[in-house]
């Protein structure tokens, strides 16, 4: 049985979001049985859904990892499939990669089992609840967006 961090109350708004952060993270980043996707290599996997095909030192920038970090990941996933590499139109010696078919059904695999953590840690919340929480969410995560 997996142990959970102690629960120390929040003394501002910021500390509570970020023990929240933590405790999502531990969560998102630990292995689940029946993952065909590395954590850590679902973040790749999902700037590339979102943002597009695009080079190594795109994919790089984009996620503000090391070149050597996508260069490895990238590696292991285009061997399983789930990346497409293109030669590069404006540099015949750089590929364009993208997300394949495959890739998206492992990312949308390894989302629908996070998210079931979260639908279970939300059961007891009434809908009102729930729908504050999603509203303040999605404001914090436009607002951080903004930041950027």
């Amino acid at each position: 049985m997996q142990q959970n961090a102690p629960v120390v109350d929040a003394a501002t708004t910021e500390d509570a979001v970020v023990q929240l952060v933590m405790a999502i993270g531990r969560r998102f980043r630990s292995r689940i049985e029946g993952d065909v996707v590395e954590p850590s290599q679902a973040a790749l996997l999902y700037t590339l859904k979102c943002q597009g095909a695009m080079r190594l030192g795109d994919i790089a920038e984009a996620m503000k990892l090391d070149a050597s970090t996508v260069s490895r990941h990238v590696h292991q996933l285009g061997e399983r499939g789930f990346l497409d590499r293109e030669p590069d139109p404006d540099d015949g010696r750089a590929r364009i990669i993208a997300i394949s078919d495959s890739g998206r059904a492992s990312l949308r695999h390894t989302f629908d089992q996070r998210r079931a953590i979260i639908t279970a840690a939300l059961t007891d919340w009434d809908d009102a609840d729930r729908d504050r929480l999603r509203h303040d969410l999605a404001r914090l995560t436009a607002t951080l967006g903004d930041l950027a």
